[in-house]
């Protein structure tokens, strides 16, 4: 249904019809609130109801209707489209593997020479499916790649990779996705100071189609409760410490006494 906007603020402006406007929104928001929680269910006889679904429990689904009355279907009785629905909007039980891998970066040797190094970190998340009941949605995937600061006591966000993983017909029990990230540790001009960050630790992310967080894993022991959603905010290259704060760049050490370089 459209609603004209000007048409119904000029309504409102006559004292008279201003009860009666507000008597309409309130009835449009709750409709919409209803109408994105509920939807209708219908069993292999034709039986339908219209319910929210909580939860699968004991091989059925417990579906709450608008009274507020809670009504149980058998997964088997369950028609077509909403055996889909289940396999797709459903989130199953997962756990995660995760493998890291690094590796030098293959570079010209004048730059070796120099104190210069850089090193690739690779990490692979295998997903696995614990639930018995098919999942067919698309998950998001998420990698921070996390490294430490020579020259300070401040982390580095060097990457960060997004993917949509999902279980498919061929593979219906595990998924997998990867992400890199270069760490780069080098002198600094004055050949004084060693500068960049090596490689500490990675944070894993798995959220359903909803947004909702369905697994975490990660190696670094003080990243934890709301210091993980802050780090997922951060974009690549940004510092921080042990409580996700954000830092500023660590800039060059300074020296007052005069060096000769050739």
């Amino acid at each position: 249904m459209e609603i004209d906007i000007m048409q119904l603020w000029n309504c409102f402006k006559h004292r008279k019809n201003r009860l009666f406007i507000c008597f309409v929104l309130t009835a449009l928001f709750a409709c919409g609130s209803v109408s994105a929680q509920m939807r209708v269910w219908e069993d292999a006889s034709g039986v339908s109801v219209q319910a929210e679904f909580v939860r699968e429990l004991f091989g059925s689904v417990e579906l709450r209707r608008p009274s507020g009355k809670l009504h149980s279907i058998p997964l088997e009785n369950l028609s077509d489209q909403d055996a889909r629905y289940l396999r797709t909007r459903i989130p199953p039980e997962i756990e995660l593997t995760v493998r890291t891998k690094k590796m030098a970066k293959a570079r010209n040797q004048e730059f070796m020479k120099a104190g210069d190094e850089i090193n690739v970190v690779t990490a692979t998340v295998q997903i696995k499916k614990n639930s018995r009941a098919p999942y067919f949605g698309v998950m998001r995937g998420e990698i921070y790649l996390i490294g430490k600061e020579v020259a300070t006591d401040d982390y580095r966000l060097s990457g960060k990779g997004f993917s949509q993983v999902q279980f498919t017909e061929e593979n219906p029990g595990t998924c997998s996705f990867e992400s890199s990230a270069d760490f780069r540790v080098y002198d600094e001009y004055n050949r004084l100071q060693q500068r960049g960050a090596e490689y500490v630790g990675y944070l894993v992310v798995i959220l359903d189609a909803l947004g909702n967080r369905l697994a975490v894993e990660t190696d670094i022991s003080w990243l934890e409760g709301d210091k993980i959603d802050a780090l997922r905010k951060f974009h690549v290259d940004s510092f921080f410490d042990k409580e996700c704060r954000k830092r500023s760049v660590p800039r060059p050490q300074y020296y007052s006494t005069r060096f000769d370089f050739p």
